[in-house]
């Protein structure tokens, strides 16, 4: 009969670093919030710029509808949106977007530049992130090459 022998090994494990102290989740949501601000700022100057010439009635514009858009942070998560504002008398940016019921019973069908700005920027999303990310991947345990 064969004896076979039995060997223990023991060892023990340290674990340290932006992954395992917290430092790299807290990195990411800095990074996140940092890119959403960034993205909503540049709509929301887009947005300004385009509200500087809407002037579909001839008249001019007078700046209150750039002036009334805002940039908005808030939930748990710091989700940021971007508002027009509605002064009743001066501006209502449901209605120079199209989609307020009075738009229904006039010929003004808006200038949907909520709506166009959403879809330019999605292409520009991306890189803002990647631009964002370089700044916070050492914080996170990365590095780039």
């Amino acid at each position: 009969m064969a004896r076979t022998s039995r060997m223990v090994v023991e060892y023990d494990v340290e674990r340290y670093g932006p992954l395992f102290d917290g430092r790299a989740s807290e990195a990411v949501k800095e990074w996140l919030d940092a890119t959403k601000r960034e993205v909503a700022d540049i709509g929301a100057d887009w947005i300004r710029i385009a509200a500087l010439g809407m002037d579909k009635s001839g008249r001019g514009g007078t700046g209150r509808a750039a002036a009334a858009v805002d940039v908005s942070v808030f939930g748990t998560f710091n989700d940021v949106r971007i508002f027009g504002g509605m002064v009743k008398g001066q501006v209502w940016w449901p209605w120079l977007e199209g989609d307020s019921q009075r738009n229904i019973r006039s010929k003004f069908r808006g200038y949907h530049t909520f709506r166009l700005t959403r879809l330019r920027l999605r292409r520009y999303v991306t890189p803002i992130a990647q631009a964002r990310l370089e700044e916070f991947i050492g914080q996170m345990g990365g590095r780039i090459e």
